[in-house]
């Protein structure tokens, strides 16, 4: 009898552990939507320990990145940093605060940077904010947003975020439908409505951008973490 005892005092001893490690872990990913077809697919992320090479991807999130603690000022650079006396002054920077403990890295491009024409800034998913089920909307236009997933009908203001409620409370298909107001102005317009597939056990992450042409476009890409 003091045999399975012991193990399981192990186990769970081995469970505790895990736990604490997972809760230490610091992380992020990057989504670059609507990468230009010359900007770097590649480049270096520095926490002030640690340069790491991460992905700049365009149609999906990068690799989950591990990070130092504590309060953090990220630098992004072309090249590896092997010391920090060497960070090129002006590289794009995002200050992360101690208590952020997983979250996302928005890279857009900022032609004015002359080092590195990027820019990054924090989606942070952590404190509840953002759960799973859920959809955090980032509206990267100067439209007003007016949808309705499934029953749910939320707005989004120009360059802003808003975060919808899941549209099922299981898996499967919902009719989403999104409208504009140009320029924040007048009439909402249709830009959707179509069935979209949601999935219970992912975070969502939607982008509205401009498209160039004369409605929006509207995108999301899923988290299974």
């Amino acid at each position: 009898m003091k045999i399975p005892f012991i193990l399981l005092a192990l186990a769970m001893s081995l469970v505790g552990s895990l736990n604490t490690h997972a809760s230490d872990l610091r992380v992020c990913r990057i989504i670059f939507p609507e990468r230009p077809k010359d900007a770097p697919r590649f480049a270096y992320l520095f926490d002030g320990k640690t340069s790491q090479r991460v992905t700049l991807p365009s149609m999906n999130f990068s690799g989950i990145i591990e990070l130092s603690s504590g309060n953090l000022n990220l630098q992004l650079t072309a090249d590896k940093i092997q010391d920090i006396k060497e960070v090129p002054a002006g590289s794009p920077a995002l200050k992360i605060a101690e208590d952020i403990k997983d979250f996302y890295i928005l890279v857009t491009t900022d032609p004015s940077n002359a080092l590195l024409p990027l820019r990054m800034d924090l989606v942070a998913m952590g404190g509840g904010a953002f759960e799973v089920g859920q959809t955090l909307w980032c509206n990267l236009t100067d439209h007003a947003i007016q949808a309705k997933l499934g029953d749910f009908e939320f707005a989004v203001a120009p360059n802003s975020r808003q975060v919808s409620s899941s549209p099922l409370s299981e898996s499967g298909y919902y009719r989403a439908e999104f409208k504009y107001q140009p320029g924040a102005q007048g009439e909402f317009l249709k830009i959707t409505e179509q069935q979209w597939w949601h999935d219970v056990g992912s975070r969502h992450l939607g982008f509205i951008v401009d498209s160039g042409g004369e409605l929006p476009k509207i995108y999301f890409y899923r988290d299974y973490r």
